[in-house]
């Protein structure tokens, strides 16, 4: 996802973390602060929020542990991890390529819940084990009954056949073993998903209108990301049955120009973009990679004010995502999509040859297809 922080690694796993998480953390601290006022009396103010606050993060660390499950067994099975990212609803790894069988997905699918399960029974355990005879419990305790239940509550959740939700692809896994054929799989795991993302939508609007009102908001929230996906997974799959390989090269701008992070607005502008020369101008700092720049990313300042603004300062900054040119456009316009950004750099092998973008790769995609819906490969609406 753009702008997302990198914080470290797992694994070998790169883990980042969006700035929506901080709205998660804040909001779920809130939830488990009023929790805690109400079940433990003899609390202090900041015992309630001092475990509210523990209790949020470590709920994100076992979001974390959840989605290192689906990660790590991708990897085992051979599929390629690009990275987890934490944000606003959870958590999502970034797993590339595709399933070459039903029970691959459903291991990678079912991992996740399970670790989740797992932990929330551990925790529920020890809570059991611990806990005091008469009383309110001790804040660590407390934090642990928390856990507990939230951790049970997370795997149940995710274990619901919203596609593409765990329970979701664990749906998709069979009924592609059950008919053999996995683009009809798709076609039902969606379906399923998109009731299942309405109902979720209608339970947030009964208990917005109940009195819930941050609990129904949030859940009609939920409900629509769930929604949009699953229409984004439809329309991916309608791409993949028109053409499983799209060649990648027919997508890429060849040779594109790159410029310093320090060289100024205004020259690239003139030099590069505004003569219609290149349209997306990658950007290296010291000769590292550091994302990408547009005319867009110019036009968020005053004209006046671009000859004292360097490209590097108007850029969001990340690593750019890099692809080989030998692979399939239909995958890289898959990994784009979840990855949340527009643009990727194309190697041919450890040397630059290009940038490809998802204007560029829908185009080639529709054109390559022929047969294809003119819709297919749009992304969702907002």
């Amino acid at each position: 996802m753009r702008s997302s922080i990198k914080i470290g690694k797992i694994s070998g796993i790169s883990i980042a973390v969006h700035p929506t998480w901080l709205i998660a953390v804040i909001f779920i601290a809130w939830t488990i602060a009023s929790l805690f006022e109400r079940s433990f009396a003899s609390w202090s103010t900041t015992q309630y929020w001092t475990g509210a606050i523990v209790g949020s993060l470590a709920l994100f660390a076992s979001v974390l542990v959840h989605e290192l499950a689906h990660s790590i067994v991708a990897q085992r099975i051979g599929l390629p991890v690009d990275g987890i990212t934490l944000f606003i609803f959870g958590g999502v790894s970034q797993i590339r390529g595709r399933y070459s069988r039903a029970r691959d997905e459903f291991w990678v699918a079912f991992a996740g819940p399970a670790s989740s399960l797992i932990l929330g029974a551990l925790f529920l355990l020890t809570w059991t084990w611990l806990r005091p005879d008469r009383g309110d419990p001790s804040l660590l305790l407390g934090i642990i009954f928390y856990l507990g239940f939230m951790n049970i509550a997370l795997g149940v959740f995710n274990l619901l056949p919203g596609f593409p939700l765990d329970g979701g692809r664990v749906l998709r896994s069979a009924v592609w073993a059950l008919s053999h054929n996995e683009s009809t799989a798709t076609r039902v795991a969606a379906g399923v998903g998109n009731v299942v993302a309405w109902g979720m939508i209608g339970l947030g609007v009964y208990r917005f209108l109940d009195g819930d009102t941050v609990g129904g908001i949030w859940m009609a929230f939920i409900g629509l990301f769930l929604q949009s996906a699953s229409r984004g997974e439809r329309q991916a799959e309608q791409v993949r049955r028109a053409g499983p390989h799209v060649p990648l090269r027919a997508a890429i701008q060849r040779t594109p120009q790159i410029v310093e992070a320090d060289e100024r607005v205004s020259d690239v502008m003139e030099r590069v973009v505004s003569r219609g020369f290149q349209q997306v101008v990658p950007v290296i700092d010291d000769g590292v990679p550091v994302g990408f720049f547009t005319a867009g990313d110019a036009a968020r300042f005053p004209v006046q004010d671009w000859v004292n603004l360097s490209v590097g300062a108007v850029i969001d900054r990340q690593q750019p995502y890099a692809v080989q040119l030998s692979e399939n456009a239909v995958d890289v316009l898959d990994a784009l999509r979840a990855r949340n950004t527009r643009y990727a750099m194309v190697l041919d092998g450890d040397d630059v040859v290009g940038v490809v973008g998802i204007p560029g790769l829908e185009a080639v995609i529709r054109l390559t297809t022929h047969g294809a819906d003119a819709s297919v490969g749009q992304p969702p609406p907002g």
